[in-house]
């Protein structure tokens, strides 16, 4: 049973069908059938599939999904089967499970068990950190065009947020934001690859920069796409926690480990601070599945390294066809999206991509009302994707 539902010749064989069925136009009907077919394929591998719905409603308008950074390829099979192989465990609570994954990261990361908070997603602690910010002074630094989870978070809640412009390669500029530091600075946020131009900080710079700033504000660094980056693991910032600056690291098993819908990040930080946020996040604990298939994927080193492989080929499809369109894009990016200037309002252009088949992304921010960050996904998916560029901004 395991082999049959963990073999990717049927996860792929149904993808096959759904894009020769979809194409670039058609709706829920195709996909429907296709899901149908799917279920029938999981049932003669021996998967019960009672529970399942004839459509799943999140993808069920037919459309070929890259607008949120997902990743298509799906998790490692070992992943997969780790989490078959725990299916009926799922009767007890996972603190000590959470335990030893925080042995793992720490292990991984050369810090400490006590630095380490682990919680269902990295959402959590962005907005328990914005939360943390308004509980401490207040005052939070960042760029224009980041993820908004820190910044939105810590204004909902009545922070002040500077937002710096990002630098002439639609990076952030380090100079300006740390000559916006001053003395009742709470914190900074860098996200890097930043989310939504894809663009990396390099690395040398970032590190200097942190041990600087983290003397007057903390220094909370999103790796969310690092492991996408070209240069993992030189990229990474762990090492700045591990010396006890004073700094955060966050990271998600959502992208390179695709699992979003499994709920799975930590950071790490330092160990009082963490002892309170972890309090603070703990709310029930961590599911136990996407403990398990985390460190499952995270000792399958191979998918890893082939999925950096195929996210860069994804990738550089789509910043291909922008230079072929003549369409400014943010240079060199690193995550598993880019972001190009489409030459019209976001949400005409997402409207129009719509029609042709495609979900990006149907709103922007501050001071880029015509760039549109897009997703890759599977190979025939950006290969759509390209197709209706093409189509929309020829």
């Amino acid at each position: 049973m395991k082999q049959g539902i963990t073999n990717n010749n049927i996860i792929d064989s149904s993808r096959r069908k759904w894009l020769k069925s979809v194409g670039l136009g058609t709706g829920a009907v195709a996909l429907s059938a296709c899901v149908d077919s799917s279920v029938k394929e999981l049932n003669a591998a021996g998967m019960k599939t009672d529970h399942f719905p004839s459509a799943t409603p999140n993808v069920s308008d037919g459309l070929i999904r890259l607008s949120s950074n997902e990743n298509a390829f799906g998790p490692s099979a070992k992943a997969v089967e780790a989490m078959q192989s725990e299916l009926f465990n799922l009767g007890r609570y996972a603190d000590a499970t959470v335990d030893v994954l925080k042995k793992k990261i720490a292990a991984q990361e050369g810090v400490s068990e006590e630095q380490i908070v682990v919680t269902n997603g990295s959402s959590p602690i962005l907005f328990g950190y914005a939360d943390w910010i308004t509980k401490n002074g207040n005052k939070l630094v960042t760029s224009m065009a980041t993820y908004e989870g820190v910044p939105r978070g810590a204004e909902f809640m009545g922070a002040e947020v500077t937002y710096v412009p990002l630098d002439s390669d639609m990076n952030f500029d380090l100079d300006a934001i740390e000559a916006a530091v001053t003395d009742d600075t709470t914190a900074v946020y860098i996200c890097n690859p930043n989310n939504p131009t894809g663009c990396v900080v390099d690395s040398v710079k970032l590190t200097e920069f942190a041990k600087r700033v983290s003397q007057k504000a903390q220094v909370f660094i999103d790796e969310a796409y690092i492991e996408m980056s070209d240069a993992y693991p030189a990229n990474v910032q762990s090492k700045l926690a591990a010396d006890g600056y004073n700094v955060v690291i966050c990271r998600t098993f959502s992208k390179i480990h695709a699992m979003a819908g499994q709920r799975l990040g930590y950071a790490i930080m330092p160990a009082e601070q963490a002892k309170v946020i972890g309090r603070m996040l703990r709310m029930g604990g961590v599911n136990y599945l996407g403990l398990v298939a985390g460190m499952a994927s995270m000792d399958d080193h191979t998918n890893l390294n082939t999925m950096r492989k195929r996210v860069q080929t994804e990738r550089a499809k789509l910043t291909a066809a922008a230079q072929e369109l003549g369409r400014p894009y943010a240079k060199n990016p690193q995550g598993n999206f880019i972001y190009m200037d489409t030459g019209m309002p976001h949400d005409q252009f997402s409207e129009k991509m719509k029609a042709a088949g495609i979900k990006v992304v149907g709103r922007t921010w501050p001071g880029y009302d015509t760039w549109s960050r897009i997703s890759i996904g599977t190979p025939a998916e950006t290969d759509a994707c390209v197709d209706a560029l093409k189509l929309v901004l020829a």
